[in-house]
């Protein structure tokens, strides 16, 4: 078959035949509805384009249908590498004013090294006693002021004696300020009571923080004053397998220390016992803080920060990132 007749019959199956332009006829109205079209189209894409540069801010809002006093619980897990779960807290606010603070009930801590590694088991958080004072101006007559350990005798100082309680402190702490006199009081009292050449069971001993930096970090000291028990020069114990570091907690009054270093001279030589105000102490920097809280549905926010009453912290020894 030639190919000319091949293309013919090609042809012939063509849905879209044109017509020849000898037949066709341009009128006014095709004319006015083409420059119509063609102005429209324009238009259009030119607001199109207008729309799509241009920037808007919109404002929504929505009316929450949920039953009455309904509340939205929300749950969260947080590591921080060095925030001391010792003063870690959480507290809740909301665009409608409501403030709750140092939220425990539902709230668990498990301490964590700097690689966000837990180094302990999870326990549930508690109200802290607020520790008492003396009275601000209180001051007891015939008073030396006791110097400071350093480095280089502080292991020195914790092998000598059975036990020494150490008061980690910061000289521009205004609450290391209110413990000075108590402290030094304290001291005095407690080293005549039991003198180093006859007894000897107990020291009390203080460690600036401004010039033992590094030796308060190692002990993992992030808020002051900070008092610590060392007994057989170590500041823990083994309860049921358990390694904790102790930590007074108790008032921080003259009778108080007294009454405190008493109490623990018959331990003496006995790393084993646990005393009634000591406290498990941090051995970790870090801590990890999880749970939930039952929230109104509104704008709010959840706080992660350090508090503790009688205490204050240095914020450039912490790493509040998560």
């Amino acid at each position: 078959m030639p190919p000319s007749r091949t293309l013919s019959r090609l042809k012939s199956v063509d849905f879209y035949k044109k017509i020849p332009s000898d037949l066709t006829e341009a009128t006014l109205t095709g004319a006015w509805i083409s420059l119509a079209a063609a102005a429209l189209i324009t238009t259009l894409l030119i607001l199109e384009l207008s729309s799509f540069l241009s920037v808007r801010t919109t404002t929504e809002l929505v009316v929450d249908r949920s039953a009455q006093n309904e509340l939205l619980k929300v749950t969260f897990n947080v590591s921080f590498p060095a925030l001391s779960c010792e003063f870690a807290t959480l507290d809740v606010s909301d665009a409608l004013g409501t403030k709750r603070m140092n939220l425990t009930k539902t709230v668990r801590k498990a301490p964590v090294d700097l690689n966000m590694d837990r180094q302990g088991a999870a326990y549930e958080d508690t109200h802290k006693h607020d520790p008492k004072y003396d009275d601000e101006d209180m001051w007891w007559d015939h008073l030396d002021l006791t110097s400071p350990v350093s480095k280089e005798n502080f292991t020195q100082m914790l092998n000598r004696y059975p036990i020494v309680v150490v008061n980690f402190y910061a000289p521009w702490c205004h609450w290391c300020q209110r413990l000075e006199p108590a402290w030094e009081a304290a001291t005095k009292a407690v080293h005549d009571k039991y003198p180093e050449s006859s007894d000897g069971r107990i020291r009390f001993a203080k460690v600036d923080c401004t010039a033992e930096a590094d030796m308060c970090r190692d002990h993992f000291i992030t808020a002051f004053p900070s008092i610590r028990v060392f007994r057989r020069a170590h500041d823990d114990i083994y309860i049921q397998g358990h390694h904790e570091h102790e930590a007074y907690m108790g008032d921080r009054t003259k009778e108080a220390l007294e009454a405190f270093a008493h109490s623990l001279v018959p331990s003496a030589g006995q790393p084993h016992l646990r005393h009634g105000q000591l406290k498990a102490a941090p051995r970790t920097p870090g801590c990890n803080v999880a749970g939930f809280v039952l929230v109104k549905k509104v704008p709010g926010t959840l706080h992660f920060t350090a508090r503790a009453e009688g205490h204050s912290f240095d914020h450039a020894w912490m790493n509040m990132t998560h």
